[in-house]
């Protein structure tokens, strides 16, 4: 009430504002707005040349007027747009040049603000901040229930662009297999990822399945600090589903697929599943039930026997050891549970606050032991080898076997097992057939060639490292304990 008018501070541009819209747009268009002030307005003319001629706009065709000044504004503005569009030939325009009008506009708004301040000095004007949330997480992203219901299936991911196109071949498998009747809401919740890469994974959902939305959710830097253990991955984009709960709490059921699993049936009966009233679903990791048969050494320095960790610092017990969920593959019934959000907001403050080896996966199974289902084994099944599962008990272990002979969903979780690693490995023919029929199969290809080019540099550095310490210790007898226990902790080039 304070003020007559409500408006941007002015942004300074490297250039001028004619040099500006010059170099960017159709430079005839600024000129006949020009001609048109000065024909129709020529006491605003020099305004124009003077705004023109520096290096300051006010952004984003935003303002706040009391309604005679908003009035005289539209009919200046709006008077002067007209004659430019009916001059302009648009049949060539791209969708961003298209926006002509707007452009114009935003440069027109900084020439009346100049022109009112020159005549009408005593106007009462308030200048502004513009805060930009394109890169804000704004919770919740659904506020309502529309996406409920028998005909949608609703799945989130996550990844950065290192694991961009392993989520596309995921979702490759996924869509290319899912019943083509059910609507598939996809949330995909990315850290930054732009726009080229962004645009060929809705390429490919829109061509893939008839009735796929990709609901892109940049969620920047979240959970950046929080812990990292010494023998896990280096990125926390696993935390991201606990984010899950704030955007999408009005959802009654959300599949989670990590980027690193290929389908090979039809989520749909997964998606569908009956949890008997659980809050989660899950398949047993089966590895994990090693604890139950004694001592678990890790290679991790803060966890040196998993057995205990799971008893001692989970709170776990033999039950639900071997219980204990895999969260590659997970439902979430948000239906069953009491309040979403603040579900959530446990999860997050025990990710930011808590030092979880298995980060994501220990907290899921501490926050909601007691309130899960065990779902088919055949929804997540590990590439690794048998040899893998030699501690397992008998239970679990049977079980295992069976699902590795027909596995639903194949999930490629162990960093030694990765098709893209340039090792072989069980069941890469899967990831292969699904990444063939993206746009990122020449980019996994190049980065593996690279990777192998390094790899032999380094085997070749190494190689000579050991020449040097043999004739060293050759001419320094004394020097050979030590050099061999260097070269222990190097390690032996080659292949594994």
């Amino acid at each position: 009430q304070e003020a007559d008018l409500v408006i941007p501070r002015l942004h300074e541009m490297g250039q001028t504002v004619a040099g500006n819209y010059a170099s960017r747009h159709r430079e005839a268009d600024f000129q006949a707005a020009r001609a048109a002030i000065v024909r129709d307005h020529p006491d605003m003319a020099e305004d124009f040349d003077r705004v023109s001629a520096g290096r300051k706009l006010r952004l984003g065709n935003l303002m706040l007027m009391r309604r005679p000044l908003f009035d005289r504004y539209c009919g200046w503005l709006f008077g002067i747009l007209a004659e430019v569009e009916a001059k302009a030939p648009r049949g060539a325009a791209s969708p961003d040049q298209g926006r002509f009008i707007g452009f114009l506009a935003e440069r027109l708004l900084t020439v009346f603000v100049a022109h009112l301040q020159r005549v009408e000095p005593g106007l009462k004007i308030r200048e502004v901040s513009i805060v930009n949330l394109a890169d804000t997480l704004v919770t919740p992203y659904l506020t309502d229930e529309a996406l409920n219901g028998p005909d949608n299936i609703n799945i989130a991911f996550a990844s950065d662009r290192t694991y961009l196109p392993h989520a596309a071949a995921m979702v490759q498998s996924v869509l290319s297999r899912v019943d083509p009747a059910r609507q598939i809401n996809l949330f995909y919740l990315h850290t930054r990822i732009g726009e080229r890469g962004r645009s060929m994974l809705r390429d490919l959902v829109a061509e893939t399945h008839p009735k796929a939305q990709l609901h892109e959710i940049d969620i920047g830097s979240a959970f950046e600090s929080a812990h990292r253990s010494a023998s896990r991955g280096p990125s926390n984009a696993t935390y991201a589903r606990f984010l899950l709960f704030r955007l999408l709490p009005r959802l009654d059921r959300l599949l989670y697929l990590d980027c690193d699993v290929i389908a090979r049936a039809d989520v749909a009966p997964l998606f569908d599943a009956d949890l008997g009233g659980a809050q989660i679903g899950g398949v047993p990791d089966w590895i994990m039930t090693r604890t139950l048969t004694g001592p678990t050494p890790t290679a991790d320095p803060e966890v040196p026997d998993l057995c205990a960790y799971h008893r001692d610092v989970l709170g776990l017990s033999d039950d639900q050891i071997a219980t204990y969920l895999n969260a590659g593959v997970m439902l979430f019934d948000f239906s069953a549970m009491d309040d979403v959000a603040a579900t959530g907001a446990r999860l997050i403050d025990m990710a930011e606050t808590g030092r979880y080896l298995f980060r994501d996966q220990d907290i899921l199974n501490t926050h909601f032991k007691g309130k899960l289902a065990t779902l088919d084994p055949r929804w997540n099944v590990f590439n690794c080898t048998a040899a893998a599962y030699t501690r397992v008990p008998r239970p679990g272990h049977d079980k295992a076997m069976a699902a590795r002979r027909d596995p639903w969903i194949v999930h490629y979780a162990d960093a030694g097992w990765k098709p893209w690693s340039g090792t072989a490995s069980p069941r890469a023919q899967d990831y292969w057939q699904a990444l063939i029929q993206t746009p990122f199969y020449a980019e996994v290809l190049t980065e593996m060639q690279d990777a192998t080019r390094e790899d032999s540099l380094g085997r070749r550095a190494a190689q000579r490292v050991v020449q040097t310490g043999q004739a060293l210790a050759e001419k320094v007898p004394a020097l050979r304990g030590p050099l061999l226990r260097i070269y222990a902790a190097l390690g032996r080039p080659g292949r594994k």
